[in-house]
């Protein structure tokens, strides 16, 4: 998985929880390999990881995921688009999906 993956995998019409997860997964398996977008994979990872935490085991409406699902396929053409531009704009972006993650991931 790469971040043109990724974005293409979050193209997808409908998921579930389960997909949500294994896409986690599959971004985190993918940063493993040292790379330059070994970041962003791990961001996009926590992001989705901790959707599916927050709401595991509660009913979730299909508008919920939806939202959760453009938002994070906005996030990461952001940070597909930046990659393809610099080194400059790809750390930029990373930066700010960080800090837009940072509260999410505080309890």
């Amino acid at each position: 998985m790469n971040l043109q993956l990724a974005s293409a995998w979050l193209e997808r019409t409908h998921v579930g929880f389960s997909d949500i997860h294994q896409f986690a997964s599959q971004c985190r398996d993918a940063a493993a390999a040292s790379g330059r977008e070994s970041a962003a994979l791990v961001l996009l990872a926590e992001r989705a990881a901790a959707f599916t935490e927050r709401h595991e085991g509660v009913a979730v409406s299909t508008g919920v995921v939806d939202e959760f699902l453009a938002e994070l396929r906005q996030d990461a053409s952001a940070l597909k688009g930046a990659s393809g531009a610099s080194d400059a704009a790809f750390l930029e972006a990373l930066n700010a999906f960080a800090a837009k993650l940072a509260p999410a991931m505080v309890v």
